[in-house]
This record gives structure tokens, C-alpha cells and sequence, in this order.
């Protein structure tokens, strides 16, 4: 269990396209759902995995010459 989120820690993007491939496959086949509680299952698992790719793509570092300030990690 620790590996597998680990890897959607470290693939937050890829596992959001697992959840709705895995879910769309499900339904196709027959899985009995209505179309609100599907997508009501598609909307959690992209606001829920949003929040860990933010974590991986907000710079850590002021990257923005032009305001004269120097650039400062906030890691610190």
C-alpha cells in the first residue's frame, strides 16, 4: 500500500488519468452506475490529486528578476 502511494505521490497526473480510464473501462463493461455518481467519483479524484501536483509544480524559488529582489528559496 505504501508503494502505490508513493507513486501517486510521485505521478499525481498519470494516476488522475488511471482513476477516469479505470472508471469509464468499469462502466463500459457494466458496471451499474448513473452518470451523477460517475461523475461525482471523476470530480473527486481530480480536486483530491490536484492538490498533490500542485505540491510538485509550485516553484521553490523566486524566479522573477524584474522585481529587483534577490532570489530567495522559501524551502527555508
Amino acid at each position: 500500500m505504501g508503494a502505490i502511494l508513493a507513486k501517486i505521490k510521485q505521478e499525481p497526473v498519470m494516476s488522475q488519468g488511471l482513476v477516469q480510464a479505470v472508471m469509464a473501462f468499469a462502466v463500459a463493461f457494466g458496471l451499474d452506475m448513473r452518470p451523477p455518481q460517475i461523475a461525482s467519483i471523476l470530480a473527486l479524484s481530480a480536486a483530491v490529486l490536484s492538490f498533490v501536483t500542485r505540491t510538485q509544480v509550485t516553484p521553490t524559488v523566486n524566479a522573477n528578476p524584474a522585481s529587483g529582489a534577490e532570489a530567495t528559496s522559501k524551502a527555508a
